[in-house]
């Protein structure tokens, strides 16, 4: 992937996508973005693979700040059934 992924863009896909479901939502890019570092970390990925996909600067601080340390699911109580 050369150009990375443009928050804009994918903001409109997921738009659409809620629209063809007929859900009331207006969804941005900076979730999946936010998504993709925090998964990528997590598989053990070293950071220039998200910085790459994710059309980051090499080293980037904004990235780093992307990432989530909490799984929301950990002590969800659809953790097992989903």
């Amino acid at each position: 992937m050369e150009a990375g992924l443009d928050a804009e863009a994918v903001g409109d896909v997921i738009t659409r996508l809620a629209d063809r479901a007929d859900l009331d939502i207006r969804p941005t890019g900076h979730s999946p973005r936010r998504g993709l570092v925090t998964e990528s970390s997590r598989a053990g990925n070293p950071d220039a693979v998200a910085e790459k996909q994710g059309g980051w600067a090499k080293g980037s601080k904004v990235m780093r700040t992307y990432r989530e340390d909490d799984d929301g699911f950990a002590e969800n109580a659809l953790h097992g059934v989903l």
